[in-house]
């Protein structure tokens, strides 16, 4: 049946359906999947957006789940910094941090849930550039074409370095990319309070400052020499 048939159908029988509690249950049965695919990416759309205000001079958004931020002082010129001493042109501007996202930590389904919608919500149709977290939630976007091949963005010669800590991953649509570098206790991010454990750091495939935020990670890479 033609979906213009089937919309003519359903009409003449929502006008045949007595009462008002009727006709509610008629959408609700047959439009159930639809109208539940609408508000939820209506509230992504909305997550977006919220997270976006004030966010319009940033020089790259970065966010670190489950960081220890609400636990110690973290230094939160670290990234500034990192770029500034490369040598890249911020234009007076400075990296927005989102350190105070958390998921899994207090037992609290509904709290995850709600945080996991915020981070899809980044991922997909924000302008999130640079992510850390652990493995488990770093792999959670992976099918879904999160991270961009850092393979093909950054130096061999310096990945040749680092070979036991790329992190490679096989992405939704079959291909072996670089989607990470794993991060140990040591590293600047760790020397700067947000993280005690390993983490992996990947820059995000829709990234608005993806140059910016490739920089940072190869620059992280270098300072390590």
């Amino acid at each position: 049946m033609k979906l213009n048939e089937r919309i003519r159908r359903d009409i003449e029988q929502y006008r045949k359906l007595p009462d008002r509690s009727s006709r509610i249950a008629f959408i609700w049965d047959y439009y159930r999947i639809p109208i539940l695919a609408a508000v939820s990416v209506l509230g992504i759309v909305l997550l977006a957006a919220l997270s976006n205000l004030g966010r319009k001079d940033a020089s790259m958004y970065v966010v670190l789940l489950n960081s220890d931020s609400s636990l110690v002082e973290c230094d939160d010129a670290v990234f500034d910094r990192v770029l500034e001493n490369g040598k890249v042109d911020l234009r007076n501007r400075t990296v927005d941090i989102n350190d105070k996202l958390s998921v899994g930590r207090e037992n609290n389904e509904t709290a995850d849930i709600e945080t996991l919608q915020v981070l899809t919500a980044l991922f997909t149709i924000s302008d999130l550039d640079l992510y850390v977290a652990d493995r488990y939630y770093f792999d959670y976007f992976v099918e879904d074409g999160g991270y961009c091949d850092l393979g093909r963005l950054i130096d061999k010669e310096i990945l040749d370095r680092y070979a036991d800590d790329l992190y490679y991953v096989e992405d939704g649509s079959g291909s072996r990319i670089l989607a990470g570098i794993v991060l140990h206790p040591g590293s600047l991010i760790h020397q700067a309070g947000y993280y005690h454990d390993d983490v992996i750091m990947g820059v995000v495939s829709n990234a608005q400052n993806m140059d910016t935020a490739v920089e940072f990670i190869r620059l992280l890479l270098s300072d390590r020499n």
